[in-house]
């Protein structure tokens, strides 16, 4: 009773923190970054797994719907402004500064001020993939919890990893963009 009290009220503070449908979150301009290959392929993975769940005829199929949203709406926000820096990774590393550094900043300005968003929505995945572990280990669906390690791993390395990189990203471009002003 206690996870479903919490869950509902994570779930009522992840409605005020979706864009409304008249809200684009999806930010474009000339030459933006991909997101590295391995991160979409990965994904591209963990949707499937989680959509292979959603069939399931029971209550590990409907709470996996869940999961499938949010999953979804959280993939779609990392993709737009959160992991096209990090496409940028082997150009800086070759001493390259891109044309669209001015972008690739607020990018990693509007992930900056995101983050708490971001981690919130790890949590409220998190909470969600309990109660469906719970279902799942009830309805005798093993493959959940192989699903579950590889979304909390995932999860896991976008917090120590992914994130603070992007940021870097940006911090690093006005570094070079604004050598004078980064030394106040």
């Amino acid at each position: 009773m206690k996870n479903l009290l919490y869950l509902v009220a994570l779930t009522m503070v992840f409605s005020h923190c979706r864009p409304r449908a008249e809200e684009s979150y999806i930010t474009l301009f000339p030459g933006k970054p991909g997101v590295p290959s391995t991160i979409n392929i990965e994904h591209e993975f963990l949707l499937g797994q989680v959509n292979a769940i959603t069939l399931f005829q029971d209550s590990t199929g409907l709470v996996a719907t869940e999961v499938e949203e949010l999953m979804q709406h959280h993939f779609a926000e990392e993709e737009d402004f959160v992991l096209p820096p990090l496409g940028l990774l082997p150009l800086l590393a070759s001493g390259t500064i891109p044309e669209q550094s001015k972008e690739v900043i607020q990018l990693t300005e509007k992930l900056k001020s995101q983050l708490a968003h971001m981690t919130l929505e790890h949590q409220m995945i998190n909470a969600l993939m309990v109660q469906l572990k719970k279902v799942a280990i009830q309805e005798n669906h093993q493959e959940v919890i192989d699903f579950e390690k590889a979304l909390h791993k995932h999860a896991i390395t976008e917090e120590e990893v992914y994130f603070p990189a992007a940021i870097l990203v940006g911090e690093y471009l006005k570094l070079k963009l604004y050598p004078l002003q980064s030394q106040s």
